[in-house]
């Protein structure tokens, strides 16, 4: 957790960031391909039972800082609101079969 402070005479605007990780896994294949031409274009990241990832977010909230509270905001609802939206949904899931959204996504792999 880090955070900043930049002050105006008008106002007070402050950062906090939270870095939050997890692990999912996926499969590379495309349905355009033959399964032999996946695993030549794809090698061990085509495997049918998918590899794994260690990612890592980074959620930075900037805001006004509360005159009563000196927060942006609090972290602890910073804490659930990473939980609710990323953790549940992509912790230690299969991305290609549990996460709706990347069943029929593109995705581009940094290798």
């Amino acid at each position: 957790m880090a955070g900043s402070l930049h002050s105006s005479a008008a106002e007070r605007v402050g950062y906090i960031t939270r870095l939050q990780s997890f692990s999912a896994c996926h499969r590379l294949h495309s349905v355009h391909l033959s399964d032999e031409e996946n695993a030549k274009v794809y090698g061990k990241c085509n495997n049918p039972n998918g590899h794994g990832h260690n990612y890592t977010v980074e959620v930075t909230v900037r805001g006004k800082i509360d005159r009563v509270t000196g927060m942006v905001m609090n972290l602890t609802d910073l804490k659930r609101c990473i939980e609710e939206v990323i953790m549940i949904p992509l912790d230690h899931k299969n991305l290609d079969k549990d996460v709706p959204y990347f069943a029929t996504a593109v995705r581009y792999e940094t290798f």
